[in-house]
């Protein structure tokens, strides 16, 4: 090797030239490696990971290949300036002093190089970061949705995918102004301030955005779940925001509700952990009607329903000696609570059917005025 650099350096018979030739030299070989190395990553790894159930990793395999041909492309360029940094400031035989001494512009050239460079590698790798922030949060998102049928990408992971991405950037940017040798401190320190004060100034958006946070972590409902909440009211959850969610009522109005109202409020989950949904039907009979066969009539009414849950079978109470009737309960589950309202319904119209049909009487309130003498 030595012996061809020397005939190379004959040949040229320009000390600078043959430094320049060099640098060419380097990074075309780097080059070549880092198409070599790709070559490698597509022929032999490749065929290994593509073998396992695992998508994740034939994704980071793809990124990781360009990622490494990248690497090793700034890496030649970096040793190549290196070799011409160590030649300039040693001795040639074909100049009195090395070439930094004749030509000192060359130490500021080689500086700048770097610092490019430097920032080159800083970018390279923080795109990486950000597509590997990108790979982990969407499998991780599909992989979630998949298994409780719930929309969590359309909530909490582009939040954390843009927290993430501006911590890697100010990360890079840290690094940069370090290398620079740039004292950040003033900077914090205003950023600090600007922060208090915005943060004084934005009490209630700041709260609303921190208990959309803690909403979307905790997770007490998900995009999807039918919820009750202040009032006794009930609605189906269509956004989680930063600052706000978004319900969908009966009246197919959406009702916009502060974050930190429902953090703070009571929220009773119809949906989660399952859609089984119970329906609860009361009905009133007359005083001497046959308390067995009023419980046979009532599940008479509920046993051939088509929303009718085969998880639970159907049961019937004698819950009270009301003011003018016995009452009694009826209790069925179907297997989603977007059914229970329709159930419902239809098992009130079957049961006043069969109770007409088995002569038994659903009374009315009745007042008895007894007039003295």
């Amino acid at each position: 090797m030595n012996y061809l650099l020397n005939k190379l350096n004959n040949l040229l018979n320009d000390d600078l030239l043959y430094r320049l030739v060099l640098i060419v030299i380097t990074i075309t070989l780097s080059f070549f490696l880092s198409k070599f190395i790709g070559f490698l990553i597509e022929k032999i790894i490749k065929p290994f990971v593509k073998k396992t159930k695992l998508e994740l990793d034939d994704i980071i395999l793809k990124l990781s290949g360009k990622t490494v041909y990248r690497l090793s492309f700034v890496a030649g360029i970096y040793i190549s300036l290196k070799i011409f940094e160590k030649g300039i400031k040693s001795k040639s035989k074909f100049l009195e002093k090395p070439l930094i001494e004749i030509y000192p512009i060359l130490e500021n050239i080689i500086f700048i190089a770097e610092i490019i460079l430097f920032i080159v590698l800083i970018i390279v790798l923080t795109i990486t970061a950000f597509k590997v922030v990108d790979i982990l949060f969407d499998y991780y998102a599909e992989k979630i949705n998949a298994k409780d049928d719930r929309n969590l990408s359309g909530s909490l992971f582009p939040l954390l995918k843009k927290v993430s991405k501006i911590l890697v950037f100010l990360l890079g940017f840290a690094i940069v102004l370090a290398k620079l040798k740039i004292d950040i401190s003033a900077f914090v320190v205003s950023l600090g301030v600007g922060s208090l004060a915005i943060a004084l100034a934005a009490q209630e958006s700041l709260s609303n955005m921190i208990s959309g946070f803690i909403i979307m972590i905790d997770r007490p409902f998900r995009i999807g779940d039918r919820i009750r909440y202040a009032d006794n009211q009930i609605g189906d959850v269509v956004e989680i925001g930063i600052r706000s969610t978004k319900i969908q009522d009966f009246d197919n109005n959406i009702v916009v509700i502060p974050n930190n109202e429902i953090v703070k409020s009571r929220l009773v989950n119809i949906t989660y952990p399952t859609t089984l949904t119970r329906v609860v039907v009361d009905v009133g009979v007359a005083y001497g009607s046959d308390i067995k066969k009023v419980k046979e009539t009532l599940l008479k009414a509920v046993e051939n329903d088509p929303y009718l849950s085969n998880q639970k079978t159907p049961s019937v109470y004698f819950i009270n000696f009301g003011a003018y009737s016995l009452d009694f309960r009826l209790i069925a589950f179907t297997d989603h609570y977007s059914d229970a309202w329709d159930m419902q319904c239809r098992v009130r119209e079957k049961i006043y059917e069969l109770l007409k049909q088995e002569n038994i009487e659903i009374p009315f309130p009745q007042t008895v005025i007894h007039k003295a003498n």
